[in-house]
């Protein structure tokens, strides 16, 4: 070893030490506004560099230009009485109300909210201070109460509390799910800082790369490193409630949509299933079995020579038929499309992407070639308006073959010989040629390394509004691998290449709840795990858990063994038929909650923080998790476990089957056998159920039961067609039900959908009568 290595291994590392003491060179524009947004005090801090003209264009919020139904309007939240229902004649009175549905969907724009500037000496939360210490570097230095807790920042390995580590936001193809791992897949630059109850949040609106460091050296310090030349604009929010971050965080950045009902079922894929003959074969057995199933998710491998848009001819040889078939037996088809398009001037794709300038460039303007899928490969350029209409209208090559959503991958963008671009301590972005490629932002041409973290979102952007102009009566369905803040407004996500390890199971909760905290309702893992070969009972387990994700697919690799319902014995496929028509009865629950996130912002899966702020026991945990405000879900995350200790919250607990209550505010000692749901019900609780059904096709017709748990009870039903936007016109229904001294009743909060003729039933204390919903 030279004399220059021995110097630099004696040298002392430290994350700070080398530009702590660095001038601010800062002499550009800067701009500080306040406002209120859902309640919530808000500043907004822009900044940018002497040679930019004005704060950079932001790709994340939900601006007046969106062409997404994420622009549509929203089911407004309405001033729900808290009183009882009253009497007959209040009822007919509120039979005839039709809420006003045509506000602006519950998302920011640039003129929508009332910004005023702020004078230069208001105190920023958390005693923030800013400097640019190079030309692309930036630095934001904030401090942590000694027992503040750190939640959201999007995709993170790790769990529920992000302090004490340093967590990249550069989207990365590492399918490393390892503990070390930390860029991902997916960035969101919004934190959320948990104080004894309160919280403050920050949003930095940057695509580039960022580096939080949360208190890693235990000083109570937290800085935040951009490398940007485009300036940004940070968003700091509070003081509130967990929840009213949350809010205002998706009023800014948009909530999502309700997604179609037959997304919410139970979805199979395979990276691959080969040809359609395997297909047929895995349809059948799930319908022969009678396994509730919704969706098959087809891989790479139905494309010819893993080209977007064409199909194998020779192992699908009656593709449309196929997908034609699988319809008539309640089966959508979603196909995945990477963003790679093969570098081939016969290829009808590449060459009027080409002939219209629409693909990413080297610095000297030439397209720039990566190696992926179909081999040598260009990538469009998403950033430019043109080139996602003109990937929208492509998607009519697979809506005319009758394929019902797509899955978008390969989108951080992946490349194989390059997956890390950027240098990890790096401390300034290079040069425009030596970055990877070139994009057009709105304000010029820019670096990619500036502009990353979007190119995910943008892609999903453009297959979105690719589905919705082709089928504008349908909800589209997006599913996304790479992603910023506002994905929800196009995707749902899942969070990549996981693997069937139990310790990835238990991890899964604190990764779903902090992607539920970043915005993201509609999201969840490889349900068995991805790589490596699952285990009989590691699979029952998982659906155990996954039966609560929002997103609920079960994929593996080809590299692993099969882990489809019926893989292993019969008595594993048993547990987990049981355990996914349990996903199925909870339907009507589900549909309620994804209407509540449009109303407030709200996720599906929340932490114990969630609805019990003051529990300081509660908010450590993370392991167990709130499904909505009404079910607590406490699953066997460790092999060869039935029994686990479960807190629960003040009040009452009963068990799903309502035959057993608990005592709140203390730890419990519980058994869950294999096949068994590990969740529990809060007293006062109404879970509207659904019966057994193969397909989300049935619940139109499906009985409800009014599952009533303790001496009275509320809740919620809610019903719409399941496909389109008319809910958005106030075409759904919505009933709050209760249970008083053993009466039902239901008052009609909304009757705007023709509902369908079908049984209701009221359990309760074990017993089962019939109800009306009278309209």
């Amino acid at each position: 070893m030279g004399t220059a290595e021995w110097r630099d291994a004696r040298r002392v590392r430290s994350r700070r030490a080398e530009n702590d003491r660095e001038d601010n060179i800062f002499n550009g524009g800067t701009r500080l506004e306040s406002t209120r947004i859902d309640g919530v005090p808000v500043l907004r801090l822009s900044a940018w560099p002497a040679n930019v003209a004005n704060p950079p264009h932001s790709f994340a919020l939900a601006l007046a230009d969106s062409t997404g139904s994420g622009s549509a309007p929203d089911p407004a939240e309405n001033d729900w009485p808290d009183e009882d229902f009253g009497d007959d004649d209040e009822q007919e009175e509120r039979r005839n109300l039709r809420p006003d549905f045509k506000r602006d969907f519950a998302e920011y724009s640039e003129g929508s909210t009332d910004w005023e500037p702020a004078g230069a000496t208001t105190p920023l939360p958390l005693k923030l201070e800013w400097r640019q210490t190079a030309e692309s570097r930036w630095q934001f230095d904030f401090q942590l109460e000694p027992d503040a807790r750190c939640f959201a920042l999007g995709e993170r390995q790790s769990g529920l509390n992000l302090r004490s580590a340093v967590h990249t936001l550069f989207n990365t193809d590492d399918d490393k799910h390892i503990e070390s791992i930390d860029s991902m897949y997916i960035s969101i630059p919004f934190l959320i800082v948990w104080h004894r109850g309160q919280c403050s949040a920050l949003f930095l609106d940057s695509p580039a790369r960022q580096k939080w460091d949360l208190d890693a050296e235990l000083t109570g310090n937290g800085r935040i490193e951009l490398l940007s030349r485009r300036g940004w604009q940070l968003y700091m929010l509070g003081p509130g409630r967990l929840p009213d971050m949350v809010s205002a965080f998706t009023k800014v950045t948009g909530r999502s949509p309700l997604p179609p009902l037959w997304a919410l079922g139970h979805q199979q894929s395979r990276w691959s299933y080969p040809d359609q003959d395997t297909v047929i074969r895995i349809a059948s057995e799930f319908r022969s079995r009678q396994i509730p199933c919704d969706t098959i998710v087809l891989d790479i491998d139905y494309m010819e020579d893993y080209r977007v848009f064409t199909y194998s001819k020779e192992r699908f040889p009656e593709f449309k038929q196929l997908i034609s078939d699988l319809g008539n037996n309640d089966f959508k088809v979603v196909v995945i499309v990477d963003p790679g398009v093969k570098k081939d001037v016969k290829y009808q794709v590449f060459k009027d992407g080409k002939k219209h300038g629409l693909f990413c460039t080297t610095s000297d303007g030439k397209p720039f070639v990566g190696e992926v899928w179909p081999g040598a490969s260009v990538l469009p350029d998403f950033v430019k308006p043109e080139t996602r209409t003109w990937w929208a209208a492509q998607h009519g090559f697979y809506t005319d073959l009758g394929v019902a959503g797509i899955w978008t991958d390969m989108n951080e963008p992946s490349l194989f010989q390059n997956q890390r671009p950027l240098d990890k301590d790096a401390k300034e972005l290079p040069p425009d040629n030596r970055q990877l490629f070139m994009q057009q932002a709105p304000e010029g041409p820019v670096g990619h390394f500036e502009v990353r973290n979007v190119y995910g979102l943008q892609m999903s952007r453009a297959t979105y509004d690719g589905l919705l102009a082709l089928r504008p009566r349908e909800r589209p369905f997006v599913l996304t691998r790479s992603a910023y803040a506002g994905i929800q407004r196009y995707a749902a996500v899942w969070l990549g290449d996981n693997r069937s390890w139990w310790e990835q199971l238990a991890r899964s909760i604190p990764m779903l709840l902090n992607m539920g905290l970043s915005g993201v309702p509609f999201c969840g893992v490889d349900i068995g795990g991805f790589y490596e070969d699952c285990s009989a009972e590691l699979l029952v387990r998982w659906y155990a858990l996954g039966i609560f994700y929002p997103f609920f697919r079960n994929h593996c690799s080809r590299l692993s063994c099969s882990q489809e319902p019926w893989a292993f014995s019969p008595v594993a496929e048993g547990h987990c038929k049981a355990l996914i028509e349990w996903r199925y009865r909870l339907l009507p629950y589900i549909q309620q909650l994804f209407f509540e996130h449009a109303r407030t912002g709200a996720p599906l899966m929340r932490p114990m923080a969630w609805h019990y702020p003051d529990d300081e026991f509660a908010v450590e945990i993370d392991d167990q998790f709130l499904f909505g405000e009404d079910i607590l879900v406490a699953p066997i995350v460790q092999r060869g476990r039935t029994t686990r200790s479960v807190y629960l919250p003040e009040g009452r607990w009963h068990s799903l089957d309502g035959k057993q209550s608990f005592e709140g505010g203390r730890l419990h000692k519980m058994r869950f056998g294999l096949g068994q749901v590990p969740a529990l019900v809060r007293d006062g609780a109404i879970l509207p159920l659904a019966d057994v059904m193969q397909t989300t096709r049935e619940l139109a017709k499906s009985p409800i039961t009014f599952h009533c748990y303790g001496d009275s009870g509320r809740g919620y039903f809610y019903e719409d067609d399941g496909i389109s936007f008319e809910y958005l016109d106030g075409d759904f229904n919505q009933w709050r039900v209760s249970v008083e001294n053993g009466t039902f009743r239901a008052q009609p909060m909304s009757l705007g959908f023709e509902r369908p003729e079908r049984k209701y039933q009221l359990l309760y204390k074990g017993k089962s009568q019939p109800v009306q919903l009278i309209i």
